[in-house]
Parts: structure tokens; sequence; C-alpha cells
């Protein structure tokens, strides 16, 4: 009995003992995490740049904004050096009044301190994004910085630093003659200033990528053009020791704003990157523009003669591009609407197809789906279904959500119902009746499917039907 008990009470106390919270004073618990010194020393370093530049322009330094990207806060920790180690820390002030009132000062640690190694002047009153990239092939990833000048108004400049000499890490007054260096000596070299574009969703119009698949990385430049004539994208890679224009690309003609910018890749073995543009006609329409290279040229592969692309939005504007498949493929929504049967509208019911284009610029049907985006969910449609089908809603149970399929028999004729799917409250489970199947059920929905009585064979069955259900997932809105 003695050895019972010995065996279950040693375990617990080593669980005690090991968790500590025996042993320490409650304020301890309480107690802020410590600072690590590094920290401290940044902080100070920044103090002083700070204060340097209130003596100097007579005006209290604020942090500057960024608005948008991968990169938003105020000091951040990045490999400039391509070294896989983050030695450098990056911050962002801004001096109201004056001339490039926006100051990004780059530090790196010295020995015991932190010392200003690079400094990038700018325009405007907040920096839209920024992005680190290698570009020249050589020293340190430059900066691309889209500079907000006014609301609507956006600026790219690209800046290296490899101008800016480095202390010697080994020397012991390396810190010493840093920090003894002029502004001016520390400042980096504009590379490119060019006019850019912002989504009205808020995606940059600025982006980088290997786009020529050379092993080196490129700019791609979105401009929206006022009179809706000549919108492009620009591509501007490094040539002749200089960041050059080397491509250009028309989006669609007549556009009136640009809602979407999103980076993915053409089907096929070589994953060739793709741009994606969702831009408004001036009818309320959308079109959606490709632009990547296509047999070693940078094109937009859904242009068609008249300037203006094939993939062309109408009457339905809720969906966006998207992986579908999960394919890892971007596919393009081409909506149409069913038809309707007595008093219904069919302006809510339309089936999508969805295609993508390869690597050679050829544009490949991949699927037809039903998308029920106010109830988060979608059904891929077989093929035999296509101008068979006619969709409806029952919402009379409170709580409870009903999509109806039906078989379409002409406009004289009452459409046959041959499959109901639901969405419900998972509160409401005792709704799910004995002849339904469940689809799905998260957290706080139950999804559920019925077949009815039907002389149609939809070809369909339970497990059909699983297979072809699913939820949205709201990262493919947000990407």
């Amino acid at each position: 009995m003695k050895r019972k008990w010995t065996s279950l009470v040693l375990p617990a106390a080593l669980v005690l003992l090991l968790s500590g919270c025996l042993f320490r004073a409650p304020g301890d618990l309480y107690r802020q995490p410590e600072r690590s010194i590094g920290y401290e020393q940044l902080n100070a370093a920044i103090r002083t740049v700070r204060v340097g530049l209130e003596a100097e322009f007579g005006v209290q330094v604020e942090d500057a904004s960024i608005m948008s990207g991968d990169n938003t806060a105020n000091i951040q920790l990045q490999d400039l050096d391509g070294d896989g180690q983050r030695e450098s820390a990056v911050t962002f002030l801004r001096m109201p009044g004056i001339e490039k009132p926006i100051r990004i000062y780059i530090f790196s640690r010295v020995e015991e301190e932190y010392v200003v190694t690079g400094v990038v002047e700018g325009e405007g009153n907040a920096i839209y994004t920024i992005d680190y990239a290698q570009l020249n092939g050589q020293g340190r990833k430059e900066l691309a910085v889209n500079w907000q000048i006014s609301n609507g108004a956006y600026q790219l400049g690209v800046y290296t630093l490899d101008g800016v000499e480095l202390p010697d890490e080994a020397a012991e007054e390396g810190g010493a003659q840093m920090a003894g260096r002029s502004r001016m000596d520390l400042t980096g070299t504009e590379l490119l200033l060019t006019r850019c574009s912002v989504a009205s969703d808020g995606s940059s119009g600025c982006r980088l990528l290997d786009m020529d698949r050379d092993v080196r990385t490129e700019v791609l430049v979105t401009r929206m053009d006022a009179s809706g004539l000549s919108s492009q994208v620009e591509l501007y890679g490094w040539q002749d020791g200089a960041l050059e224009s080397t491509a250009l690309a028309d989006l669609s003609a007549g556009i009136t704003a640009i809602n979407r910018i999103r980076i993915n890749r053409l089907a096929g073995e070589y994953d060739q990157p793709a741009l994606y543009v969702t831009s408004t006609l001036a009818d309320g329409g959308r079109v959606i523009d490709v632009l990547a290279y296509v047999d070693g040229a940078f094109v937009n592969a859904a242009l068609d003669n008249s300037g203006v692309s094939r993939e062309m939005i109408q009457g339905y504007t809720e969906i966006n591009p998207t992986d579908v498949n999960r394919d890892e493929v971007t596919e393009l929504p081409s909506p149409y609407p069913l038809p309707s049967y007595g008093e219904s509208s069919s302006s809510n019911f339309w089936l999508i197809d969805w295609a993508q284009y390869d690597e050679r610029g050829y544009r490949n049907h991949v699927l037809t789906s039903y998308h029920n985006v106010s109830d988060g969910w979608y059904l891929e449609i077989p093929e035999n279904w296509r101008d068979q089908i006619t969709i409806s809603r029952n919402d009379q149970v409170t709580g409870r959500r009903e999509v109806v399929f039906s078989h379409w028999l002409g406009e004289e004729r009452e459409p046959e119902p041959f499959l109901s799917i639901y969405r419900m409250s998972s509160s409401r489970s005792s709704s799910v009746e004995e002849d339904w199947m469940v689809l799905r059920e998260d957290e706080n929905v139950i999804y559920a499917a019925r077949f009815h009585n039907s002389a149609w064979d939809s070809g369909l069955d339970e497990m059909d039907l699983l297979d072809r259900f699913s939820t949205i997932q709201r990262s493919w809105y947000n990407e």
C-alpha cells in the first residue's frame, strides 16, 4: 500500500516542481516579461535619432504609418544581407512640414550597440506598403516603398543600400565610425521612382517576384489611367547595371477602377507566375486581366482583339477569381443566369463556369459550380445538369434556409424538384429530419440535404453529393 501511494505522489510532486509555480511570489506571476538588452539598445538608438531630427528641423517627430501589406509594424527585423539572420532593424519616422518628410532608418548591431547603417527619404503623408528583395544580384536587399502622396495618389520608389559602407564588425571603433557619419553618407540610392496604383480592395499595384523565372526578382507596377484608355502593367528588371523597364502589357481598355490585384500562377509544369487584375467597366461590369510571360513575351493572355479581356462578368459580381478546385492555380469565374418559372426571379440564381489559363496562354474549362455566398457553401455541378436545371429558395421555416434544385421542364411547366440543400443553426439540430443526410457540421452551422422523388435521374448519389459539396473559404476573398 505504501509503494502504491509513493507511485502516485512522486509524479504529482515533480509536476509542481517543474512548473515553478510553488516557489514564485504572487507578484512575480503578474510581472511583465523582461525585455532583452538588445531591445533596450535599439530603442536607445532610435531615441537618439528622433532627438537629433527634432533639433535639426524644429518639429516633433512622429511614427510614420504603414497602411497595408505584409510589413506593417513600426519596427521591423529584417534579413537584408541574405545570411538567414535578421540582423537589421528598420523603423519609420515622419517630420511634418518639411521636404521629404518620411524617413526610413535601418539599424545594424555592431558589437554591443545599434548604429544607423542606412537611410531612405520619401515624400507623402504615409507609406502604403514596403517590401524587401534582392534585385541587383549582390549586396543588401533593396527596399521597394509605395509612398502614399495623398489619398488616391501613390508613387513606387526602389532604393539600394549597397553604396552605404558597412562598419567592420571586427573593429572596436566600427560603431563609433558609423555614428560619426553624415546622413548623406548613409542615404540609400534611388533606383526607381514611378507612379503606381492601389486597388479599391486595398491591394497594392506594386509586386515583387521572379516573373520571367530567371532566378532574379523583378518589380511589377500597375497603373490605372484616369481616362480608361491606357491602363498598363510595367515590368522592371536589373539590366546593364540599372533597374530598367523591360516589358509592358495593356490592361483592358475602358476600365474605370481597379478592384483587386493578386499574384498566382498559370497551369502547367513550370509554375509560371501570373498577375490577376480585376477591374470595373463604365457599365458596371467587371473584367479580369491575366498578365504573364507566354512564349517568352510578357502579355495579357486574356485580352481579345477588341482590347478588352474575354473574362467579363456582367450582372453577377459577388464572386472573385479563386482556386476553386484546390490545384494551386487561380480559376476565373464566368457566371450565367438560370431560367426561372412563374413569378420567381432568376437574378440570384446563377451557375458559374470556372476556367484557368495555362503557360501557353490557352484558356481551359475546369468545372461548373453553384455558389451560395450568403449561406457560405457551393456545389460542383455535374456536366449533365447543364441546361437541365433551375434553382429556387424556400425560407419559410424560421432559422432554416433551403435551396431547391429542380429539373427544368420549359417555361410552361412547373420545374420538378430533385434535391434540396439546407443551412441551419447547430442549435436546431433536432430540425434535421430522418431522411436527410448531413453534409457538413461546423461549430455553429449544420448543412444537410435530401433527394426528392423525381422522374429525372440527376446522376448523383449521396457519396457524389458529399464529394461535390464544399463550404466557402473566406480566405479566398481576403488573400
